[in-house]
C-alpha cells in the first residue's frame, strides 16, 4: 500500500508541475463562466415553457 501511494504521490507532483510548467495560454475564469452562461440561456432558448 505504502509503494502504491508513494508512486501516485510521484505521479500526481509529476502532472502538477507539467501543467505549472506550461507555456500554452489558459483560459480565465471569466471566459469559462461566459462560455458556461452561454450555455444555459441556448438551452433554455430551447426547452419548452411549461
Amino acid at each position: 500500500m505504502a509503494a502504491e501511494a508513494n508512486s501516485y504521490d510521484a505521479w500526481f507532483c509529476a502532472q502538477v508541475q507539467a501543467a505549472l510548467e506550461d507555456a500554452r495560454a489558459g483560459t480565465s475564469q471569466v471566459q469559462v463562466m461566459q462560455a458556461a452562461q452561454a450555455l444555459i440561456d441556448a438551452k433554455r432558448e430551447v426547452e419548452p415553457k411549461s
